[in-house]
């Protein structure tokens, strides 16, 4: 099992959240605030089986607007190794 976490820009949010939910992916949505402008972005949080891990990745890179200017990322992605799971 791994943890994507996933740090992406507000515009983006709504197109890779629908992307990843229409691929069988459940994703938890958090407000967050970062960079060098303090602007709002969103992370996501999405727990996935190891397998299918490059496939979660690619709708992420797929569903992000190109950026707008050379050397500007639309997202981050942390990819952390989960040692336990339960659903409660």
């Amino acid at each position: 099992m791994k943890l994507i976490i996933c740090i992406l820009q507000n515009s983006d949010k709504a197109k890779v959240v629908k992307a990843l939910n229409a691929n069988d992916f459940r994703v938890t949505v958090l407000a967050s605030t970062g960079g060098y402008f303090r602007k709002g972005n969103t992370t996501l949080m999405i727990g996935v089986e190891a397998e299918k891990l490059d496939n979660a990745i690619g709708v992420i890179r797929d569903h992000c607007a190109p950026p707008r200017e050379e050397g500007m990322r639309r997202a981050t992605l942390f990819v952390l190794k989960v040692d336990q799971f339960e659903k409660l």
